[in-house]
């Protein structure tokens, strides 16, 4: 082809050679055969560091915040200094509860109990509980409640065991509230909608991701609540075309009714099937995020999302056709976030995602997307993840590296995980590309479970801008790795699952076995 770049003059000397790793990758957003959110695996290898800070100074606040945090556990074990600390708590700015709290639950979640949080923390502009802290219970959750008119955030996530009136009992006291987070608090339903819908008229966000709120719970929501702007529904079971049914005949049969401010929408993983999606697209002029993952959909409306200046796409594991793709994304110059993983797939059917036959993602395709991508100026994250073909046949055998060339440089999010036949090579097109050698403007790079070896780290070694490279199950190995850290000094994070070049008591601890000066032999 002739609009891909040339060849490097010398390449890295390949060192060794095995079969592909099989396609798994490490994030929720990554994962290609999800089933629901209860199966994901968190098993992974994460080596971290902290990098100096190029930005502002932290204020006073900020850190005494982190001087408190760091020495909580030492106040905790001596009764008396606990006891000072909880007067000083109760004394503390409302608007610093939120930021606190956060710290706490991040770093010691286990010294955290009900009494504490329920009389220090749940206060404040926005509460924020999540089933990871081991003291949350039924009585906290009802505690929330006292925040009354001056809650405008309320994030309870991760909740299974407690029931729909639990959460429904709680909002009436809230009518300032904003923003409404309910992410897999499988029991809540139709009576937290309805209450949220009666008691908050000034939402601006209900995320209801992996509940069981119907379609037609929704009805006084859309009706009430005329600025929300931010509605996901990712997961739900009982969403079916049937059920939907009953919340366009309720709503949408009136031609009038728009939802003029809805901006993001989150179908993810609902069992719709196109012409009920469609239907609902067709109501949301002013979209700019959209999620239809794993989904029924096969022909999104272009016209409708066009019209709409569509920023964030995610399309990944459905059946849109090659064709269809292409020219859906040529009508949306202002996309900034592209998700096109596992194409053909099926709606996250595992079964599909292994047959790579099922894929519609090939090397002419993405070609295509290439030439049409490369002259998009505001794209900054693109996912591939788990497009099995890619790669696969030597006739479009540079197709992948002119991609990255052209369009995947110019991101600051990368992701090819489970691209199999992604070779190191591929990546030169990482390299330089004028006279002033301008690095990638790559952050984050996913390469996991695919054919990268040492071979690669040239091309990895330009991306001066990496904080996040995940290598899992690729044939890396600690010499290679050693030297990307050396010349990507923003680099926070590695991925090093099962990567069998690298030690495993080394994977977990990567930066600071470079730091010791542990270099291999």
């Amino acid at each position: 082809m002739s609009k891909r770049k040339a060849e490097p003059s010398q390449r890295p000397a390949k060192r060794r050679r095995g079969g592909v790793p099989t396609f798994g990758a490490e994030t929720e957003d990554d994962r290609v055969n999800l089933a629901s959110s209860r199966s994901l695996s968190t098993a992974s290898a994460f080596s971290t560091r902290s990098v100096p800070s190029t930005g502002p100074i932290p204020n006073l606040s900020a850190l005494c915040a982190r001087s408190f945090v760091a020495n909580l556990r030492a106040l905790h074990e001596t009764r008396d200094d606990w006891e000072i600390t909880l007067k000083w708590l109760k004394l503390m700015p409302d608007n610093l509860v939120p930021k606190l709290f956060a710290m706490l639950r991040s770093s010691c979640p286990q010294i955290l109990t009900n009494a504490m949080i329920t009389s220090y923390f749940l206060r404040g502009p926005s509460i924020v509980l999540t089933s990871d802290v081991p003291a949350v219970n039924k009585i906290t959750i009802l505690a929330v409640a006292g925040a009354g008119k001056s809650l405008h955030e309320l994030h309870l996530t991760g909740f299974v065991k407690f029931a729909d009136s639990v959460f429904a009992t709680i909002l009436p006291s809230m009518p300032s509230l904003r923003v409404l987070v309910l992410r897999g608090c499988a029991k809540v339903g139709s009576a937290t909608a309805e209450a949220a819908a009666r008691s908050c008229p000034l939402l601006s966000t209900a995320n209801f991701n992996y509940t069981a709120v119907p379609p037609v719970a929704l009805v006084p929501l859309l009706k009430n609540c005329p600025d929300l702007k931010v509605l996901k529904l990712a997961g739900i079971p009982n969403w079916t075309d049937a059920t939907f049914a009953k919340l366009s005949s309720a709503v949408f049969q009136d031609e009038s009714f728009i939802l003029t401010s809805i901006q993001t929408l989150k179908l993810r993983q609902l069992s719709l099937s196109e012409s009920s999606i469609n239907f609902f697209l067709a109501r949301c002029p002013n979209l700019a995020r959209l999620d239809l993952s794993f989904t029924h959909v096969h022909r999104p409306l272009p016209v409708v999302l066009a019209e709409a200046r569509i920023e964030k796409l995610s399309l990944t594991s459905t059946a849109i056709s090659s064709v269809d793709v292409v020219a859906l994304i040529s009508s949306l110059p202002h996309i900034k976030s592209l998700a096109l993983g596992a194409l053909g797939g099926g709606q996250g059917s595992s079964v599909a995602i292994g047959n790579t036959s099922a894929m519609t993602m090939t090397d002419q395709t993405l070609e295509s997307l290439a030439d049409v991508l490369k002259d998009f100026g505001q794209l900054e994250k693109i996912s591939l993840v788990g497009n099995t073909k890619l790669g696969a046949t030597s006739r479009h055998s540079g197709t992948l590296e002119y991609f990255i060339q052209c369009v995947g440089r110019k991101c600051k999010y990368l992701n090819l995980s489970g691209v199999h036949h992604l070779q190191s090579l591929h990546l030169s097109g990482l390299l330089p590309q004028d006279a002033e050698n301008q690095p990638p403007r790559l952050e984050q790079l996913l390469l996991n479970n695919t054919g990268v070896d040492d071979d690669a780290v040239p091309y990895l070694e330009c991306c001066s801008n990496l904080v996040v490279l995940e290598l899992a199950g690729t044939k890396i190995s600690s010499a290679g790795l050693f030297s990307v850290i050396d010349t990507c000094p923003k680099l926070q994070a590695l991925n090093l699952t099962s990567c069998r070049s690298v030690s495993v008591t080394d994977r977990r601890h990567f930066f600071e076995v470079r730091v010791a000066g542990i270099r291999p032999t």
